[in-house]
């Protein structure tokens, strides 16, 4: 039996990582510790995980034309992404995110998307879905690329997940084209306008047939699953860095919901990924493997 497909139509980023005492408040100057130069970017992120547990992953990006876009693609290639899809741009960098991690894992991002912005509609044309394939996309594109993208893939019979983030006003499609959306705490009251996980996840479901998924960090999963409330609970794990966690449960959920699991089963399999690889330095670099897993459930 053939891996699942988990197609990613998003971001490729170099992550610029300054490790710290504390997260700076602002105004204020912190003193790092560490500084570190890491494949990134929410698509990418996605696309790593989901080949480390097992799927056959592959990544329509951008990137630009520096060194920057050798590092990650080198890495991406390493990881057994099918890199066909990311072209370079002539002129535009490398999508960079400048992250801060402070000692107890916790941390802070800005992302300058860059190259991200010159995937236009017309790429679409290099991206092929079918049924059995798990469809990934999240916000760091162009709005009406990630539109255009599911939709295409809704069309061939594809089922999508969209990972809503970073939040940001967001077409109507985008709220109702997904098969499954997936969200952080923060995601979650922006988009649902309240800070009660339940009555979120309802608000945010425009379909009866449509599951919402919340992450939230230590508190484990909370997902609407045909109307009833599923809830997962965390792992009590040591934290070394929670950059990528929310991208490593997304690609662990496609790779689990494309292949052998039901909705349920691959929140529980996400969860557990998630769980270790906040135990690791790093987003890309951090995404457990299927060996990693497997002896924990």
């Amino acid at each position: 039996m053939s891996a699942p497909r988990a197609v990613v139509v998003g971001s490729a980023n170099i992550d610029v990582v300054a490790r710290a005492p504390h997260l700076p408040a602002t105004g204020e100057t912190v003193l790092g510790t560490a500084l570190s130069f890491v494949p990134g970017g929410k698509g990418a992120n996605q696309a790593v995980a989901a080949s480390r547990l097992g799927a056959q992953a592959v990544l329509l990006a951008r990137d630009g034309s520096d060194n920057f876009a050798e590092v990650v693609l080198h890495f991406l290639a390493r990881e057994g992404v099918d890199t066909t899809g990311v072209a370079r741009h002539p002129t535009t960098p490398t999508g960079t995110a400048l992250v801060v991690v402070d000692e107890a894992g916790d941390n802070t991002v800005v992302v300058v998307p860059g190259a991200n912005r010159t995937l236009t509609e017309a790429d679409l044309e290099d991206l092929h879905v079918g049924p059995g394939d798990v469809l990934l996309a999240q916000l760091e594109l162009r709005l009406e690329v990630v539109v255009a993208a599911v939709a295409r893939a809704a069309a061939a019979g594809a089922r999508t997940v969209v990972n809503l983030a970073p939040p940001q006003a967001v077409p109507d499609e985008l709220l109702t084209l997904p098969d499954v959306q997936v969200v952080n705490r923060s995601e979650l009251e922006f988009f649902a306008g309240t800070d009660d996980v339940e009555s979120g996840l309802r608000r945010l479901c425009h379909r009866p047939e449509q599951v919402v998924v919340a992450t939230l960090g230590a508190g484990g999963v909370a997902a609407l699953i045909d109307g009833d409330i599923l809830r997962v609970p965390g792992h009590a794990v040591p934290v070394l860095d929670t950059t990528g966690a929310g991208d490593c449960f997304v690609g662990a959920f496609a790779a689990a919901f494309g292949s052998w699991a039901e909705v349920d089963e691959a929140i529980h399999f996400a969860n557990l990924a998630a769980s270790v690889s906040v135990q690791r330095l790093g987003a890309g670099t951090g995404m457990p493997y299927l060996s990693d897993i497997e002896g924990l459930a």
